[in-house]
């Protein structure tokens, strides 16, 4: 079977994982009303009160990085890869085999919190059309949203050690080190 694509993208501060909508969305019904007219999602997962919130204070950001909180997983549905992205934004794309792809899905799903009564919750959304669920998983400043892609990443098959990708800066060079370069804009 051919390789087929997933996207990795280092946003400044921030990393993401594209995938196929249809593909989360199979693992995660709940998403398609959100994403079923998009071809790609855009994920990124951080700290709840902080990430994507309007108003990011420094006392947000420091509570988010010493103190365990509960966490987002934001998804933007897309049709064109590197649409929205600011100038100073980095995209790799990396051919992986249709299980691998599967994977990463399986990896991302995993992160999407149910209710009790199998829903999803929506905490906010930018203006952007980005939107921001509750989601599983605790963030601390040893668990950030860069270790997250870059787990995400090896579920892909990468070679990379997460637990050591706490800067965006790391998670991009492990990707290089695997091989993958930037796509030219």
């Amino acid at each position: 079977m051919p390789d087929l694509p997933i996207y990795f993208i280092r946003t400044g501060i921030h990393t993401h994982l594209v995938l196929p909508a249809p593909r989360l969305c199979a693992l995660v019904p709940q998403l398609t009303n959100y994403l079923t007219n998009y071809k790609w999602v855009r994920i990124g997962w951080g700290d709840y009160r902080y990430y994507g919130n309007a108003q990011q204070t420094k006392l947000m950001g420091l509570h988010a990085l010493f103190l365990p909180t509960s966490s987002v997983v934001a998804l933007l549905g897309i049709d064109d890869i590197l649409e929205g992205l600011t100038e100073n934004a980095v995209a790799y794309e990396i051919s992986i085999d249709d299980m691998s792809v599967s994977s990463v899905a399986l990896f991302v799903s995993r992160y999407v919190s149910l209710d009790q009564s199998n829903k999803i919750t929506k905490v906010r959304e930018r203006s952007n059309g980005e939107l921001f669920f509750k989601s599983d998983g605790i963030y601390t400043i040893l668990n950030t949203c860069n270790n997250w892609t870059s787990f995400g990443l090896r579920a892909a098959g990468l070679r990379l050690n997460p637990h050591f990708n706490i800067l965006p800066g790391q998670v991009e060079r492990s990707v290089r080190k695997n091989g993958y370069l930037p796509i030219e804009r």
